[in-house]
């Protein structure tokens, strides 16, 4: 679970399991025709985690942005 249970922390969470898993797929232990597909689904998986943490955190520094315009009611 994050540290601090807010956006930021889960952006941390799943930078640091990009992290493991993108080490994980390069592990020397990984190669060979069997063990490629299994391999490139991990990448795969390290790249959508690493995404996902992007999005996270910048969702994170948007909320923590000052509004620049008042919120409008919208026309009835």
């Amino acid at each position: 679970r994050p540290p601090d249970g807010g956006l930021s922390g889960h952006a941390a969470a799943l930078r640091t399991h990009a992290f493991r898993l993108h080490t994980a797929a390069g592990a020397p232990q990984w190669r060979g025709p069997e063990n490629e597909a299994l391999r490139a689904e991990v990448a795969r998986l390290a790249a959508r985690c690493a995404r996902a943490a992007g999005g996270l955190a910048l969702a994170a520094a948007q909320l923590k942005e000052p509004l620049k315009e008042p919120l409008k009611e919208p026309a009835a």
